[in-house]
Order: structure tokens, then C-alpha cells, then sequence
């Protein structure tokens, strides 16, 4: 037998109790930590609204009324409360070759409006600014149109010229918006705004 020098360790293969309250410790320490982050997080969060970024829709409604061939169309009398974020007078994909007249507003019931027109001889522009709508009744002399997305939509045509005034807005909404609607009006901020 060999002898065995003091200094020497040897495991006891007996499991450390402190090691185990020390992984314990630890566990809780960071649950708390984690519970204080959350909490603050909590407290100090605010959902951040997107901003809408208004735009001048007055070149593009010019540009139209220039070369279009039909009274390009603009709802008169909205207040700042209607807030328009897009125009264009460009082909769609259902319009070719034709150009379309379009305006989209946000409503102030933060809703999605828009007014769409062109002379495209394509049934395909009706899906396509409608969304892909299905009948819905009328509304004196316009077709109504709505989506399972709750796009709701209001057509007519006017010699060969269709135009389209759809949105997330409701009927009532959409309707003050196309008896608004005129040849002369341009973009403004005054006037009471549609109901």
C-alpha cells in the first residue's frame, strides 16, 4: 500500500448541497431581474400610432384635368380632417393603356377612402378597384360593391369614364363623399367634412 500525501483531494463522490442552492440563487435572481425589466417595459411602453404622411394631391389632379378628355373628379369642401396620403395619374394593370385619376385619403374616423377614375374599357378595372368586390345593391344611380375585407365600394359609369369611390370608410361616409365630388373642386382645407 501506498501512503498518501495530506495535500492530496480526493472526490467523496457525496453530491455538495451548496453547490445546488447556488444554481437555485441564481435561477431566482434572474427571474427577478427579468420580472423588474418586464415591469418597467410595462410602464413605460406606448404603442406608437403610424404617422400618416399627408401629401399635395394638387399636381397630379392638374395633370389629369390636362390630358384626361373627362372631367377628372375631386370631393370639395374637405376640412383638415381628411387627410389625403396618395395621387397619381398613371396606367394601372387593369387600366392599360389608359391612365387613372386616383386619390386615397385617411377620413377622420382614421379610415381608408379613395377616388379612382378612367376611361379603361377592361372589366378587370372594376375587380381591381374594388377589390375584387361582389355586388351589393345600389345607391341611386351607383352600383355598390363590397369585399370580405369590409371594402366597400361605390361604381358608375358615366360615358365610358368609370369611376370608383371605395375605402374601409363606411356607406355613409363613402356616400357624403361622392356627392362631394366635382369637376372645378381642388385640393383645400376648409369646409365641413362629409358625414
Amino acid at each position: 500500500m501506498t501512503a498518501q500525501a495530506p495535500d492530496e483531494l480526493r472526490p467523496t463522490g457525496r453530491p455538495n448541497a451548496r453547490l445546488g442552492q447556488t444554481v437555485r440563487d441564481m435561477v431566482l435572481s434572474l427571474a427577478v431581474v427579468i420580472g423588474v425589466i418586464a415591469v418597467i417595459m410595462l410602464i413605460a411602453w406606448r404603442p406608437q400610432p403610424d404617422p400618416v404622411r399627408v401629401i399635395d394631391p394638387t399636381p397630379a389632379l392638374l395633370s389629369a384635368r390636362a390630358e384626361a378628355g373627362y372631367p377628372v373628379l375631386y370631393p370639395e369642401g374637405l376640412d383638415a380632417s381628411w387627410r389625403p396620403t396618395s395621387a397619381r395619374w398613371e396606367p394601372t394593370e387593369e387600366s392599360l393603356p389608359e391612365k387613372a385619376w386616383f386619390v386615397g385619403f385617411v377620413t377622420p374616423q382614421e379610415q381608408f377612402a379613395q377616388v379612382s377614375q378612367s376611361k379603361a374599357e377592361s372589366e378587370g378595372y372594376v375587380v381591381e378597384q374594388t377589390s375584387r368586390g361582389r355586388p351589393a345593391g345600389t345607391w341611386g344611380e351607383w352600383q355598390r360593391y363590397e369585399n370580405a375585407q369590409s371594402t366597400r365600394s361605390l361604381v358608375r359609369i358615366v360615358d365610358g369614364v368609370t369611376l370608383v369611390v371605395a375605402g374601409t370608410a363606411d356607406w355613409t361616409v363613402l356616400q357624403g363623399l361622392a356627392e362631394r365630388l366635382s369637376p372645378t373642386a381642388l385640393p383645400r382645407q376648409e369646409s365641413a367634412s362629409p358625414s
